[in-house]
């Protein structure tokens, strides 16, 4: 492995496809789930500056090649499976991870009853400082935190302590279960957002790391808004597709 990086070392090309390269022999060379060396030792085996080695390792995070955890260290990723779902039918990360033979787990679970913000209101169509129950958690698949997602309901519409007692993971499933109010349809806009300090520290990402945001409001069969999420997932873990029509 020293003389190949040696060699590479050689090379006249620029300092980051350099270590890209490097970087992909030394994964190569690693089993699934190996921790690699600290970022100073990693550099120094390359011969490239530590800015250069951090942009190559966030090229390599986007890839889904390695895990940085943060406060650990970087890992070489797992084989991992995709979680598909059909944008067009409204279900569950659990209900698909479950079909898929996924086991789908719930960490850090909180629920608390807060008053509403105005944005958060205005998604509800409630009124300001109005009480709403508010539900977050992270999801993980295969060892590995792949969503953080944070629910709200108008106070009215469920009750705190059956939700602390039946919640098991999903709003969906939760609200489906207790069957009133009857589901409908629901508003959903997907955009590209980076993690920040926040969402990045609980799931142990770089905050520069980009995730998938689906932000989306629940309505039932009256028209009535039920809840609003926003949901966070790692790109690496999920495919998500719809069918597209021609206009007639």
């Amino acid at each position: 492995m020293t003389q190949e990086l040696a060699k590479i070392k050689l090379d006249t090309r620029p300092l980051y496809v350099r270590a890209e390269r490097a970087l992909s022999q030394l994964l190569n060379a690693s089993d699934p789930g190996e921790q690699l060396p600290p970022e100073p030792k990693l550099a120094h085996m390359l011969g490239i500056s530590r800015s250069t080695l951090r942009e190559a390792l966030r090229s390599f995070e986007r890839q889904g090649l390695i895990t940085r955890r943060r406060g650990i260290g970087t890992f070489v990723s797992r084989s991992r499976q995709i979680i598909e779902s059909n944008l067009e039918t409204l279900e569950s990360i659990d209900s698909l991870a479950r079909r898929m033979g996924l086991e789908c787990v719930t960490r850090d679970l909180e629920v608390k009853e807060e008053s509403s913000s105005a944005e958060i209101a205005g998604h509800l169509g409630i009124a300001e400082d109005s009480p709403v129950i508010s539900i977050s958690r992270i999801k993980a698949a295969q060892g590995q935190a792949v969503a953080y997602m944070h629910d709200v309901f108008p106070a009215t519409l469920v009750d705190i302590q059956t939700i602390r007692a039946k919640f098991k993971g999903s709003a969906i499933d939760f609200l489906l279960e207790q069957g009133i109010p009857k589901l409908s349809y629901a508003w959903t806009n997907i955009s590209a957002t980076q993690a920040g300090s926040r969402i990045g520290g609980k799931l142990g990402l770089d905050p520069q790391c980009v995730l998938l945001l689906l932000e989306e409001i629940v309505y039932s069969e009256e028209n009535v808004t039920v809840e609003y999420s926003r949901n966070y997932f790692v790109p690496e873990y999920f495919n998500f597709h719809l069918m597209r029509r021609i206009k007639s």
